[in-house]
């Protein structure tokens, strides 16, 4: 029964091993990055500071950065011709996916934010101008009721409707002015 166990453990950590490969590097902006996939071709060799053990590394081989195994690939030089074009075709695209160090996906996912933030910025502010316009317009005609000279009626505290005496008129012909002055 304790073989068993035993048994058990060893291979438990036998298939947890591989997990635990880490790849320790430094990216371009000077952070150190770590993940259990290797860097992509733009990182030198010698910005890579941590390799998971049996990945150290062949002259004249960069790591590839894709798949889902850890594994180096020797990618030809410039002018190289390669052995078959499905060779070429994966070794240029992890080029052109980290050429600029950045994911496409990602800053197109990026731009897409900023675009939809900036319409929703400009929405708003529409908004505000034309209700800054209907204030104003709103203002303009008080005003104009008010310099007609004709006693105007407001609900009291009890709701009645009673005409506004000489205080009450001042206050609210100020307050349009102020309205007419903050919004035209």
């Amino acid at each position: 029964m304790k073989l068993i166990k035993l048994l058990l453990i060893c291979a438990a950590l036998g298939v947890a091993a591989p997990a635990m490969a880490q790849w320790q590097w430094i990216d371009k902006d000077g952070r150190k990055v770590f993940s259990d996939r290797p860097p992509g071709l733009d990182v030198p060799d010698k910005n890579i500071l941590k390799r998971p053990k049996g990945y150290g590394g062949v002259p004249g081989a960069k790591t590839s950065g894709t798949g889902p195994a850890l594994r180096d690939v020797a990618v030809p030089e410039e002018g190289e011709a390669t052995a078959s074009s499905e060779g070429a075709a994966l070794a240029a695209k992890p080029a052109a996916k980290t050429a600029s160090g950045k994911d496409k996906e990602l800053e197109a996912k990026k731009a897409a934010e900023d675009k939809a933030k900036a319409d929703a910025d400009k929405a708003a502010k529409e908004k505000q101008v034309a209700a800054k316009a209907d204030n104003c317009k709103r203002a303009q005609q008080a005003k104009a009721m008010y310099d007609t000279g004709k006693a105007v009626r407001m609900p009291n505290e009890k709701g009645e409707m009673v005409f506004q005496n000489a205080e009450q008129r001042a206050a609210e012909i100020k307050r349009t002015d102020d309205a007419i002055f903050n919004n035209c």
